[in-house]
């Protein structure tokens, strides 16, 4: 039975693709690019011809507003679901869930492959779930198993894999036969994020980063011409998060405050989560707030709204924002010891409002119309917007395809 159906797939794939070369339009390719830690005005500030050739042939964002905490899980994977932290469950790179009474580190392998942690809908999922392939080289979310749905290819995440492997690896799944080509794809590259968290965001080694991502993108478009398929692939460009210079000497220290016990401390730097021991959660909220005026702090149920992470279970009983460009630790930290090294001089996370925390946001192919700048909007609307150039049906999210709507080329 599955070898009479998978032949009778390939019959019908390949009916497609007859009928294709004698004029019928083929199914859209959808390729979502991650620069991590791309700034805004980096398109700008470097030499970063291949983006800007996207940029001026495509659609600019003046920049890409974050969700709250900026910080790379959380965002990215706002970016495919369309939702906010508060909704989707991951509300930090490092979180606590008592529910399940299990801790979540970005490092931690069995953590980020459990799929408890990864709540809504990503891309992927929304396009398996209808008919479609999609591939995943990297992308938060993309180890673990969602509602049942994994990409049909994925790798675990390997930062020493090579930039060029990485593009040789998308282009190898545009080598696939139709019926075995995804349609979905994410591609993601560390950089410039790692670079500027040790050199600062506007070093020589940052910018060096960025002309390194910039050639890659190169490659990757300079490979779909050759295939004869620029008429069919789609690109997204976006980033995470921007970046803002960190130093010793902008330290809120906490325990000039308060005296904290053994693991009330969660987190700390441009993000302080901090879990009280039963009955001090008043004491150390009153002996924190208004203490320093480079350090807002909040109980759960008073974040404000606009950083859409009340109600979640998830969400610290104390939450600290230092300013951007500020972190926030204690005395004799391992974050400490790093700023006054100088292993750390980028960081962020903080009020996603900020400039300073605005990514990048580039879409390039035939469903995008040319030479459109856009203002600035957050990235849970990305969501939609890969939805409408796949033609499937998004799950429910906090988007609005109309914010968008007019970047595309496509009939409404």
């Amino acid at each position: 039975m599955k070898a009479s159906r998978a032949l009778a797939l390939a019959l019908v794939f390949s009916v497609v693709g007859v009928v294709s070369s004698f004029g019928v339009e083929a199914p859209p390719v959808l390729i979502l690019i991650s620069l991590d830690g791309f700034r805004w005005d980096y398109l700008d500030l470097v030499e970063t011809p291949n983006l800007n050739r996207l940029a001026v042939e495509g659609v600019r964002a003046r920049g890409l507003i974050p969700v709250y905490p900026s910080k790379t899980f959380p965002s990215h994977y706002s970016i495919v679901t369309g939702l906010y932290p508060g909704q989707h469950g991951i509300v930090s790179n490092n979180m606590v869930d008592p529910k399940i009474d299990a801790e979540f580190h970005l490092h931690d392998r069995d953590a980020v492959q459990d799929g408890r942690w990864w709540g809504g809908e990503p891309i992927w999922v929304t396009a398996e779930k209808q008919g479609l392939i999609s591939a995943c080289l990297f992308w938060p979310g993309s180890e673990a198993e969602i509602a049942g749905v994994r990409p049909t290819y994925w790798e675990p995440y390997d930062g020493n894999k090579s930039y060029p492997m990485r593009v040789q690896q998308v282009l190898g799944w545009l080598d696939l036969p139709e019926a075995e080509r995804p349609r979905m794809m994410t591609l993601y590259f560390q950089d410039p994020n790692d670079t500027s968290h040790v050199y600062g965001p506007e070093a020589p080694e940052t910018f060096a980063s960025i002309r390194t991502v910039d050639a890659r993108i190169g490659d990757l478009v300079g490979g779909i011409e050759e295939r004869g398929l620029s008429d069919r692939v789609n690109l997204i460009v976006v980033s995470d998060h921007g970046m803002a210079e960190v130093s010793p000497e902008r330290i809120v220290y906490i325990d000039d405050y308060v005296s904290l016990l053994e693991g009330e401390l969660f987190e700390g730097g441009a993000i302080l989560q901090i879990y009280p021991q039963r009955g001090r959660k008043k004491r150390i909220l009153k002996a924190l707030r208004g203490a320093d005026p480079r350090l807002a702090v909040y109980s759960s149920k008073e974040i404000p709204e606009g950083y859409h992470l009340r109600g979640n279970p998830r969400t610290p009983p104390i939450l600290g924002v230092p300013d951007v460009g500020w972190e926030v630790t204690v005395r004799g930290s391992e974050r400490e010891q790093a700023l006054e090294s100088g292993l750390l001089m980028g960081d962020h996370g903080q009020n996603p409002l900020d400039l300073r925390m605005h990514g990048v946001f580039v879409a390039y192919g035939p469903a995008f119309r040319s030479g459109l700048v856009i203002d600035r909007f957050e990235n849970v609307e990305i969501y939609n917007l890969m939805a409408r150039v796949l033609d499937v049906d998004p799950a429910p999210n906090d988007g609005d395809l109309d914010i968008l709507q007019a970047i595309l080329a496509l009939d409404p």
